[in-house]
């Protein structure tokens, strides 16, 4: 059989250094956990190993220590942050049912070379698993080194090419070169190529001692003499001892099923998502999943619903806009859960058709007594409205649920959150749609399989995650912000917007013309043609063939980053006009050529996904596709934003919250300062330029105000000297001046910092004003670029956060007054502090006292909420 023996120690120290600070969302550091796991996972999966072993060292000098105090003394003390992720090592290796080893007074290296050895006279293959050079004296026929990392075994043939001797000769290689590592000194003077020499004529150290006159060069065989005893010392030092007494048999280390379900704890734990896909799914619920053939016992059951029902309904796309409904599962207790197939392909058994199904289970779906539950439920509610049917009643989202709980966790699918919170491993979509083309292709117990469990676990997730939010105190802003808005969203991505997709083909024609422009001017600056978008090329026309000063180096060459070309574009025209081409080759490829791709056949507008669930503050965003990254300022972006149009008579009317952000920081500060300026509605950034710069507001310039401005956001934003200096082009100096310039005139400020990093590290975490969590474990974290960054973090979350909810009240509060009037203009998008509304030219006035009389009123601050409102024929001319 096989054998793979690793050496617990090099390795650990290898996955350390080789990843650098990565932790978990708690401050834990993982990074050595990580790199280790994944190389037992790469042994275990590419090596198929019949049997394994971890050793490491005891804590217990040895006796090289013994004959030599040096020896590993010049190594620094064991960081604070890997001592403390040794014992999940430890527990994840326990959790593989590997047999672990570690005897007092030896090093690994000698009870690997013990147990190796034993292996081998037994007829086994051994692979000891290991960076460190000593144990290539273990090599022999049955017995090689494997570096994972590099993915190599070093054998008797690689060892005689790299060193020039056998495997055995080793530590006579060793005592003459020494070794950094281990501080084992050899013979100062005497380098790799020198020891390979003298050990072609002299089979072993000693010989090389014994025969010294042998040796020509009168300097080498002094230095060889003079040092004699430390070439010996050095060899006992390198030689491993291979009869250490083990009380163990090779047969116990034959490989186990390993403990699934504790490694779904340890990683679940650590966070190590990307690792949970090597983990087998664990066996389904034990709760039957009934699948309904009949339309008499679909509507049996149906009728049998009576507070509360979980559901999933499985569709063939992921946009809700272009999927078709394949069936639907049921959860209306613990235990009984239920499928209906409706379009699988290949079936052999009749299905219900969708028609009888929408009509059976609109009913259920309308009455507002039964309370919802799903996992990403707007997708679901999405598809229902697309066939007809209106969701009432209490909905309750576990991806949401989740989220709020652990805002800082980038993963909240149903498979993330069932892990997290019941230790269990769900089968994933993939895993289910096993390379069919959708849904549809999955035979229908597959189909019920995968479906009934989901239902299962939001059921039963519900009620867990309920008392988490409970607990947290998030019940009111789960139920009164984000779950009130999962309907108007639904509303909003269903109505889409509209393009102009023929002056957007004219952007681009013009668009490509300039480009092509640009491009001919870099050229001809260049002296040569090149790949503009190539940045290896680039970094060689900028800093090997015209000699600009380089900034940082990476693997293909110089940074050629957006910070360097603008420093660069200081003083010189190219690296303007690179980024010129880059600015605009970006608003071409993003979104002047694509936005008329993307819009909907049926519907002939564009229906973005808003999520719940992506960003930490609690901020809205939007994919397929992002409209919040449409630039607002420059020509381009104007010109990109007249595409969006309203239909045939309709305007658009824009309402965007005026310095939110500035004003919350008002509220929360209390600063008298910035408190007045808004209740007389000063200008907030002439104001503060006044302040810094000791100037009458009258005579503040628009570029000392911009300066001001950067000022006012990059404090909301924990900016620092440095990062302001390079904000602005100015000398650190300069920016901390205008720092503490702000800070003198607005103490109140200064002090809401100061008592919201004191409150965030005594509690780890910082609140919105309606009771938003984001916990900020960078706050204590000992490594001062970390912690600065919690810092910045603490700050901002509060302010961002509160304005993130803010909005969301809003919509919610102008979402429902518009039902009420009956109104048939809509909320079509949501732009960080802006929404966009599509409005009759009829409703405009009612629509415009609506939509400022509740963003507006959405809460009290100590300074009042303001909102500009503008409409127009385009989204430019709303704005």
């Amino acid at each position: 059989m096989n054998l793979y023996l690793i050496d617990g120690n090099s390795y650990v120290y290898r996955a350390y250094y080789a990843i650098k600070q990565l932790s978990s969302s708690k401050g834990l550091p993982t990074n050595a956990i990580f790199g280790f796991t994944n190389m037992l996972l790469k042994i275990i999966r590419e090596k198929s190993p019949d049997a394994i072993l971890v050793a490491f060292d005891s804590p217990i000098p040895t006796e090289r220590h013994r004959i030599y105090e040096e020896y590993k003394a010049q190594r620094p003390e064991t960081p604070d942050d890997l001592i403390e992720q040794i014992p999940y090592i430890k527990k994840i290796i326990s959790a593989f049912n590997i047999t672990m080893i570690e005897i007092p007074g030896y090093e690994a290296d000698d009870v690997l070379g013990t147990i190796s050895k034993r292996a081998a006279s037994q007829g086994n293959e051994v692979f000891i698993v290991t960076g460190d050079k000593d144990m290539l004296q273990l090599v022999d026929d049955r017995i090689r080194v494997y570096d994972p990392m590099k993915d190599r075994v070093l054998d008797k043939k690689y060892i005689y090419e790299r060193f020039g001797v056998v495997p055995e000769r080793i530590p006579d290689f060793m005592a003459l070169t020494g070794d950094a590592i281990d501080n084992i000194p050899g013979i100062k003077g005497i380098g790799e190529k020198t020891a390979k020499s003298l050990l072609m004529d002299f089979e072993t150290i000693d010989e090389l001692i014994s025969q010294i006159d042998r040796i020509k060069k009168e300097k080498l065989r002094s230095l060889i003499s003079q040092n004699a005893d430390v070439a010996l010392l050095s060899k006992k030092l390198a030689t491993l001892d291979t009869y250490v007494p083990i009380n163990i048999e090779i047969h116990e280390l034959i490989r186990k099923e390993p403990d699934w379900h504790k490694l779904l704890q340890i990683f679940r734990e650590l966070e190590f998502s990307s690792l949970l896909r090597f983990i087998p799914s664990i066996a389904e619920h034990e709760e039957t999943c009934e699948i309904l053939y009949s339309k008499e016992r679909m509507k049996d059951t149906l009728s049998s619903i009576q507070n509360a029902l979980s559901f999933d309904i499985e569709t063939t796309d992921m946009n809700p806009m272009r999927a078709n409904l394949i069936g639907l599962a049921l959860c209306l207790e613990k235990g009984k859960a239920f499928y209906i197939p409706v379009l699988h392909l290949n079936s052999e058994i009749q299905q219900i058709q969708k028609k009888d199904l929408i009509e059976a289970i609109a009913g259920v779906f309308e009455n507002d007594g039964i309370a919802k539950i799903g996992h990403d439920i707007k997708y679901d509610l999405m598809i229902l409205k697309k066939n007809g049917i209106q969701v009432n009643g209490q909905i309750f989202d576990t991806m949401i649920a989740s989220y709020l709980l652990n805002p800082n966790k980038q993963n909240h699918s149903l498979e993330e959150v069932a892990l997290t919170y019941l230790s269990y491993r769900k089968k994933t979509f993939s895993e289910v749609l096993n390379k069919k083309g959708n849904f549809a292709e999955v035979p229908v117990k597959e189909a019920a399989s995968y479906a009934c469990d989901d239902v299962y676990l939001s059921f039963e997730l519900k009620e867990i995650l309920f008392k988490k939010l409970h607990d947290e105190g998030l019940e009111d802003v789960y139920f009164n912000i984000e779950m009130p808005l999962i309907p108007v969203l639904v509303e909003i991505e269903a109505a889409g917007v509209k393009i102009n997709t023929d002056r957007l083909l004219e952007l681009s024609k013009e668009l490509e013309r300039e480009i092509d422009g640009i491009q001919r001017r870099i050229y001809f600056l260049a002296g040569e043609e090149f790949n503009i978008n190539s940045p290896k090329q680039l970094s060689q026309v900028l800093f090997q063939n015209l000699g600009f000063q380089p900034g940082k180096k990476t693997k293909t060459g110089f940074s050629t980053e957006m910070a360097v070309l603008e420093e660069l574009a200081t003083t010189h025209e190219l690296p303007r006009e690179i980024l010129n081409y880059r600015s605009l080759n970006k608003l071409k490829t993003t979104y002047i050529d694509v936005l008329p791709l993307l819009t909907d056949p049926d519907t002939g507008r564009i229906h973005t996904s808003f999520n719940q669930s992506a960003t930490a503050t609690g901020r809205l965003s939007s994919s397929d596709p992002n409209l919040q990254n449409i630039p607002v300022k420059g020509e381009w972006g104007r010109r990109i934003r007249e595409a969006f149009i309203p239909e045939k008579d309709n305007l658009l009317l824009s309402a965007d919250y005026s310095q939110v952000e500035l004003r919350i920081l008002a509220h929360l500060s209390k600063d008298e300062g910035l408190i007045n300026a808004f209740r007389n509605n000063l200008d907030i950034h002439s104001q503060t330029a006044s302040e810094i710069f000791h100037i009458p507001v009258d005579k503040v310039t628009s570029d000392i105000r911009r300066i001001a401005k950067t000022v006012n956001f990059g404090v909301i934003y924990g900016i620092s000297p440095f990062g302001l200096s390079e904000t602005l082009s100015i000398s650190k100096d300069e920016a901390k001046n205008y720092i503490e310039q702000y800070f003198n005139k607005h103490p109140g400020v200064k002090a809401y910092i100061e008592k919201t990093f004191a409150e965030a590290r005594e509690k780890g975490f910082v609140t919105t004003l309606f009771g938003r969590k984001r916990a900020i474990p960078e706050i204590r974290n000992k490594n001062t670029t970390i912690r600065q960054q919690g810092e910045r973090l603490a700050m901002n979350s509060p302010i961002q956060g509160t304005a993130a909810d803010i909005i969301k009240i809003a919509m919610i509060k102008i979402w429902k007054k518009f039902r009420e009037k009956g109104l048939k203009s809509k909320m079509i998008l949501q732009v960080h502090d802006e929404l966009l509304f599509e409005i009759l030219p009829e409703e405009l006035e009612v629509v415009i006292d609506i939509v400022r009389m509740e963003m507006e009123g959405v809460t009290t601050l100590l300074v009042p909420i303001k909102v500009d409102i503008n409409y127009g024929k385009n989204w430019a001319e709303a704005h």
